[in-house]
């Protein structure tokens, strides 16, 4: 089969073009800068070009069998254009999100972005499914500035979240792109435990030797753009606080700890 992927460069996208091609499938990556794609396998086709670039889209869409969707930016334009140049026989596989159908949208302004793109989806009659992770562990390298400093100040308090190794989004991505029967159907990834902010600072600092103080503001004190301030609040209510077993029904592998991703990307850490 042969496999379109965009956000090759990413932390999803890059080992979901990966796999593919170690499978043996035929790979093309959407990329806006090819040094950045320069991790990726050799075997790995480069179509130079964005989301917002419908004749690049278009070139890039060519003779594909199946598309890994990471949208970037706002709105639903980029999905439309991807929606454009996808023929009704092709597979998409949508990288959206636990708070695109979990959290109260009112309130969730992300959340609702990517809500508005699930539905842009659903009304174009495509195959299409959707990934709804929850916390990604590299999220964890938001802190790296506070990890070297010796402290991280956070914003979510004791709401927990079900972490989850990007490289299991991946691999999630991979079975449902390849495999007959998840056209139209949702799942909800998660890692194998809820942590919260602390816990997960706790794994930092044992796993790369480092003494690092845990610090607890509220969403309005850590000062950031309102979206990611009321997604902060949701998360500080425990909004996320779940685990599921679909990485596992669906690849038949349970998913890797926090602790795991954090001993095998310790050096990231500094």
């Amino acid at each position: 089969m042969n496999f379109l992927v965009t956000g090759a460069t990413g932390n999803v996208g890059g080992p979901v073009a990966r796999q593919l091609h170690d499978q043996g499938h035929t790979v093309r990556a959407l990329v806006r800068d090819p040094s950045r794609a320069a991790k990726l396998p050799a075997g790995i086709e480069r179509a130079v070009g964005d989301l917002d670039d419908a004749e690049a889209v278009a070139n890039a869409a060519r003779d594909v069998d199946a598309i890994f969707l990471m949208q970037v930016g706002s709105g639903t334009e980029q999905t439309k254009t991807m929606i454009g140049a996808a023929r009704p026989t092709m597979r998409i596989v949508l990288l959206s999100s636990v708070g695109a159908r979990l959290f109260p949208l009112e309130t969730n302004p992300i959340g609702a972005a990517l809500a508005a793109r699930e539905e842009v989806l659903r009304e174009s009659g495509l195959a299409v499914t959707y990934l709804r992770p929850n916390t990604f562990a590299s999220n964890s390298l938001w802190w790296l500035d506070g990890i070297r400093k010796g402290k991280v100040v956070d914003a979510t308090g004791e709401g927990r979240t079900g972490v989850i190794d990007p490289e299991d989004i991946a691999r999630v991505a991979v079975a449902t792109l390849t495999e007959d029967g998840h056209a139209g159907k949702g799942y909800f990834l998660t890692g194998p435990e809820a942590l919260t902010a602390r816990e997960q600072v706790e794994i930092i600092a044992e796993v790369t030797g480092r003494s690092i103080e845990h610090q607890d503001v509220t969403p309005r004190e850590l000062g950031t753009p309102e979206p990611i301030e009321r997604l902060n609040e949701l998360l500080r209510a425990g909004r996320a606080g779940f685990v599921t077993d679909d990485v596992e029904n669906i690849t038949g592998t349970a998913p890797g700890t926090f602790r795991a991703w954090c001993e095998r990307n310790a050096n990231a850490f500094g």
